[in-house]
This record gives structure tokens, sequence and C-alpha cells, in this order.
């Protein structure tokens, strides 16, 4: 199943000192939503695969982030089960995980205590890079820059091969969500 190497982000558990700008601005949120673009990177800078679409999270443990293009997939993260539907091959997969795993993006509304326990954590102007304590993690170094009065967020995950996934999120900022928010949809190949 093509999963546009989000599933490395999705499956992957990391595990900050000091939190500073966009983590404070993050760990006072319930919930964060709006649109995506995803370039992912090789450690040589060539461009390998672009991809744009809807994202939603929720304290403590929702995530939803639905590819729209090129491909069209779903990945929701609820209840301990992370689900995958691919339209385009009209496929769905189910994968149980633990309360203790965690996506990246999931690192994004985690608590000031939670990211000190996790991640050394370096403040460099508007952003902050969180470098996992954990050598073996897959993703290793996270950078996150919030542009000030702006709804955008810059990500940038680092695998340990050194290719990057560059995320530019685009917040809305009004939507509030709730667990009703995550609900997967039915197929009609499931």
């Amino acid at each position: 199943m093509r999963a546009l190497h989000i599933l490395p982000i999705i499956a992957c558990l990391m595990s900050g000192t000091a939190v500073a700008g966009p983590l404070e601005v993050l760990s006072a949120r319930a919930s964060l939503a709006g649109s995506f673009t995803q370039t992912i990177v090789s450690p040589d800078g060539v461009e390998l695969e672009r991809a744009e679409g809807q994202f939603q999270l929720l304290r403590p443990h929702f995530f939803w982030w639905k590819i729209q293009q090129p491909d069209r997939q779903l990945l929701v993260a609820i209840d301990g089960q992370l689900t995958q539907i691919d339209w385009d091959l009209e496929v769905v997969s189910r994968q149980d995980f633990s309360s203790q795993d965690r996506t990246v993006l999931q690192w994004l509304l985690a608590s000031r205590e939670e990211l000190e326990a996790a991640f050394n954590i370096e403040v460099q102007g508007q952003g902050v890079i969180l470098t996992d304590y954990d050598k073996d993690a897959p993703i290793p170094r996270l950078s996150i820059e919030h542009l000030s009065e702006t709804p955008l967020w810059r990500l940038a995950l680092t695998d340990r091969a050194g290719q990057v996934i560059q995320l530019i999120l685009t917040e809305d900022v009004g939507r509030r969500l709730s667990p009703a928010d995550f609900a997967v949809p039915s197929t009609d190949f499931d």
C-alpha cells in the first residue's frame, strides 16, 4: 500500500529541555486542524515526492491525515488503532498500537513535561529543534517553526538515513475539534 512515506511518521515513536516559542503555543492547544503540503527530500536535496491534504489532531490521542493529491488516502489513529484507507488501491488496513505510541505529529500537542522528558530541545529564532533522546528513533530530529501572526507551521522531520520530510501546515485557526471528527468513514471495499 502506498503511504507516501507517511507510515514511518505514523508508526514511529519519538521519545525536549526548555520549551519555548511554538511549543508553548502548541502545548496550550486542545486541537489543531488545517491543510498540509508534504515534501520528501533525499539526503542529496532532491525532491522525491510531494503530497497535499488535510490534517486534524486532538488531545490526547486522536490523529487524522488525509492525503488528497496525488493519491487518495486516509490515516486515522483513535482508541489504540491506526486505520489506513487507500481509495486508489481499494484497501483498508488496521493496526493496533499502545497508548504509549505517538505519531510525530501527535507530539505537537504533548505537554511541556512530556516533551522535556523525551527530547533535547534547542530554541532557534522562531523555531525549535527536538532531538530524540533515543538514538535509534526512526525520526531522531524534528524542527518546528511557527510564523508569528500567521496560520503557518513549518516542520522538518529527519530520518536516520538523512531523508527529510518537510511539512507546511496551514492551520484553520477558528476550528475546534471533538472525537466525533475522527470517525473512520465506511468504504465500498472494506
